[in-house]
């Protein structure tokens, strides 16, 4: 995530879009339906484990959010910027007022000097959500890929299902609706549950940015020259405004639009850190701000962490009715294909064409 790595290790192989089986493939070699249907079932279950399509609406959704925001940057705001060219920018305004040699002068050009900066902060920002974006759109298209093996996984059961039973009854169809509520319930507790790992995973690299920052923004004072003391200002600034905007980014997955006051303050505090440096007292202010925004991300972070642990745990029986339901419902059907005397049947295109034939 630009600052945070943000990428879930996710097969991404591809499946063959024919849902019959694959009588040349050396594991499905005289595999039996029996066999297939709790092959089939099992894969389902495994591939749905990590919750890849409640990831997909979180990415989505936070995708759009961004798209929207970079949207509000000017069309000829730069996004080639590093940290040595943000430092530079502002060392040749102190150099060209004077400000190392008079540190009193800093008062007077510190709207000036902010302004600038604030330009040069937008940079930053742009540069991260572009960073983020990118991100995303690498893991959406992970996510697209397993979620389509999953799909082609319930389209050949669905077709050995169809293959067996044909359009009459099947076993235990009210075990079909059970497990299918479930699966809903469990859906809708592992949204919101991806939702707040989201803001947390955010919330967590902004307060370790923010530890790294703080370092930095003390040799900002204690710097041998002014470019030293320039460069770790630039270098704070840089994580701090990383900082902020992962912040942005959890508010943006819990759907909470509106700064707190930390952040407002946080971002008032940037505009003006480099000529803060040069007055102990500004310094010491902006300090105990960068601080207090710390402590509101801790605050967030032990608030998502209680919903969360509630959430899990709703999720934990949630998917353990999941599989109960899925176990007697493949027990029911394995049952019934065996009373059928359909046990001994090979799972291949050849044989499932045959028997569908016979039951129409």
């Amino acid at each position: 995530m630009g600052c945070m790595a943000s990428s879930h290790k996710i097969d991404v192989s591809t499946t063959s879009t024919s849902t019959w089986p694959d009588s040349s493939a050396k594991v499905l070699r005289d595999e039996t339906i029996v066999a297939a249907l709790v092959r089939l079932d099992n894969e389902i279950a495994n591939s749905e484990r990590t919750f890849p399509a409640a990831r997909l609406a979180v990415i989505s959704a936070e995708m759009e959010s961004i798209e929207q925001e970079i949207k509000t940057f000017e069309e000829n705001t730069h996004t080639a910027i590093t940290k040595e060219s943000y430092a530079k920018t502002l060392h040749q305004i102190f150099v060209s007022t004077d400000i190392y040699r008079r540190p009193m002068l800093a008062s007077e050009n510190e709207d000036f000097i902010a302004n600038v900066n604030r330009k040069e902060m937008r940079r930053l920002e742009l540069s991260w959500l572009r960073t983020r974006h990118a991100e995303l759109q690498r893991e959406r298209r992970a996510l697209h890929a397993q979620i389509l093996r999953t799909r082609a996984l319930y389209a050949q059961l669905q077709q050995l299902i169809e293959s067996i039973w044909g359009d009459g009854t099947r076993p235990s169809t009210s075990l079909e609706g059970a497990l299918s509520r479930a699966r809903a319930l469990r859906d809708a507790l592992a949204s919101v549950s991806a939702r707040l790992r989201a803001a947390a995973e955010y919330a967590h690299a902004a307060v370790r940015l923010l530890d790294d920052a703080l370092p930095a923004w003390k040799l900002a004072t204690v710097g041998k020259s002014g470019w030293e003391r320039t460069l770790a200002c630039a270098d704070a600034c840089t994580l701090l405004v990383q900082a902020r905007c992962l912040e942005r980014g959890a508010r943006r997955v819990l759907c909470a639009p509106a700064a707190p006051r930390a952040a407002r303050a946080l971002r008032l505090a940037l505009d003006y850190a480099f000529t803060d440096t040069m007055h102990d007292h500004k310094y010491q202010r902006a300090t105990e701000t960068f601080l207090q925004f710390k402590e509101a991300l801790v605050q967030l972070i032990n608030s998502i962490h209680q919903v969360l642990l509630n959430n899990l745990e709703n999720l934990s029986v949630a998917e353990k009715d999941v599989a109960k339901c899925r176990r007697e419902l493949r027990s029911a059907r394995v049952n019934d294909i065996v009373g059928k005397g359909l046990a001994d049947l090979r799972y291949e295109a050849k044989a499932l064409t045959s028997l569908k034939s016979q039951i129409k």
